[in-house]
């Protein structure tokens, strides 16, 4: 009696029962790829997908006018990202990033050269202590040196965090690309020494110099960084 009862829940060939669903739409890859039909509903970023956007041409060192040197050389197509979605970022912040990158390559750079010398440094006892343990391990020795060095790694998260922040405002609508009267990549309005020229043309040199040895600086940095990870010389004008 009991297995006639719950046999029918039980029967192997019963038709189980599936909830209705909702018709979905799904994307349409025939339509065209994702560069030409962006995966974005309305309302959730499709309007920032759509909108106008500064080509990679039109960036100093892109390559286009005025600094025409070539086709924009981009093989990996960074620069088209944002037309996926919008949760990829647009060429001006791409440009963001890379100055951010080169200027701290160049400083990085010209640190490592100086302290390499062994003699330029901070008279006070642990930057003594640093400049004899060489560059590669020099804050870790400063960090050994009890208070001071915790003191010294909370100045320099804290100088960071000030400059970011105060620097960060409005960047990120970068993201979404350049606007008119909004914030240009790279230009902090930052130039005590007045180097930059008043003409647009003129300027624009100025601007392809600093792109040119900032993406120079962050391949030297990296091939010094691989030199001492592969051979363990720190020493940069002489033997080990």
């Amino acid at each position: 009696m009991i297995v006639s009862v719950l046999a029918p829940a039980y029967a192997p060939n019963a038709a189980p029962k599936v909830a209705a669903r909702a018709a979905v739409t799904m994307y349409d890859r025939d339509a065209g790829n994702l560069y030409d039909n962006p995966y974005a509903p309305e309302g959730m970023g499709r309007e920032f997908i759509d909108a106008p956007r500064k080509p990679l041409s039109e960036f100093v060192g892109g390559f286009g006018e005025p600094l025409a040197e070539s086709a924009p050389w981009d093989p990996l197509g960074l620069a088209k990202l944002y037309k996926v979605s919008a949760n990829n970022p647009d060429p001006a912040w791409l440009r963001e990033a890379e100055l951010k990158h080169g200027r701290i390559a160049m400083l990085a750079f010209l640190g490592i050269i100086v302290t390499s010398g062994g003699t330029v440094h901070f008279p006070a006892p642990m930057f003594e202590k640093a400049a004899a343990a060489g560059w590669p391990t020099a804050l870790q020795t400063i960090n050994e040196n009890g208070d001071d060095g915790a003191s010294i790694f909370g100045q320099m998260v804290a100088t960071c965090a000030l400059i970011e922040g105060a620097s960060s405002k409005g960047r990120w609508d970068l993201w979404f690309g350049e606007r008119p009267g909004g914030v240009v990549a790279g230009d902090y309005g930052f130039d005590p020494l007045k180097l930059l020229p008043k003409d647009k043309a003129a300027a624009d040199k100025m601007r392809l110099k600093e792109l040119k040895n900032g993406r120079l600086a962050m391949m030297a940095v990296m091939g010094i960084f691989t030199g001492y990870l592969n051979t363990g010389n720190a020493n940069l004008f002489g033997p080990a």
